[in-house]
């Protein structure tokens, strides 16, 4: 598949280390969200945007939404080429980041979008992007071939898998919060071996809505999409108030 150049891309590659592989020798799904995070920050920092020059300012970027779909899960020791760029601002609050993933063949490995928000970082409240961010992905723009997902992601009502999770220190970036490819480990820690052993996941479309803090007790909650034996949805909740902190829907197929 061709895509055309945007006018800002990155690319980045990467090689699947031992302490980012599974069971089943190849990159873990968390793995290669840092990976699409480590190049999104690096390509903003190219831009004068990065998490760093933001601070200085007062304001911060907040992933809100990330939708993946993966083709193939790369094997220990292989090296992954990752291309991204900005591809437009949807209203006021939010700018959009693709993602490719390619092998050394050139063949599609991984195809992302994410949401992002400029967020005052003092009263961490959600602020109108300014207006030069238009001008990073002008009209014609290429985006990746994902279908558009809903605005909210369907609930999980009765929840048939669960599990109970403590926050790290660890588990905590530099906006002292839990960095979000800790939020997609957890909707996979509560599957069954069962499940887990027979399928992978080849999608996964991930909202984040609050933030975790060290010391939190969260739970994270699976069920079957009504009517479709190979979609689950998640959910993690704060124990101490309910709060909702992600919401997902992942689709899951055989290993090929």
């Amino acid at each position: 598949m061709d895509f055309p150049v945007p006018l800002h891309v990155h690319d980045e590659s990467f090689c699947v280390r031992a302490y980012e592989s599974g069971v089943s020798n190849q990159v873990t799904l968390p793995a290669l969200c840092n990976y699409l995070q480590e190049a999104a920050g690096n390509h903003a920092r190219a831009l004068g945007l990065g998490i760093h020059e933001l601070q200085d300012a007062g304001f911060t970027w907040m992933l809100a939404r990330l939708h993946l779909a993966i083709h193939r899960y790369a094997a220990w020791r292989e090296t992954v080429h990752l291309r991204t760029w900005p591809a437009g601002v949807r209203g006021r609050l939010t700018a959009l980041r693709d993602f490719r993933m390619t092998d050394d063949a050139g063949e599609t490995v991984l195809l992302g979008v994410s949401e992002w928000l400029y967020v005052e970082a003092a009263a961490q409240r959600i602020v109108r992007l300014p207006q030069a961010f238009a001008a990073l992905a002008p009209a014609g723009t290429p985006q990746v071939p994902l279908p558009e997902t809903p605005a909210k992601l369907p609930a999980v009502t009765a929840p048939e898998w669960s599990a109970a999770i403590t926050v790290r220190h660890s588990d905590h970036d530099f906006n002292n919060h839990v960095n979000n490819a800790h939020y997609v480990a957890w909707t996979l820690e509560c599957l069954p071996d069962a499940w887990l052993g027979r399928r992978r996941a080849r999608e996964i479309d991930i909202a984040f809505r609050a933030a975790a803090h060290w010391g939190d007790t969260v739970t994270a909650e699976a069920a079957h999409d009504a009517g479709d034996a190979d979609t689950l949805l998640h959910r993690i909740r704060r124990d101490s108030d309910g709060a909702l902190l992600a919401q997902a829907r992942t689709v899951w197929s055989e290993p090929s």
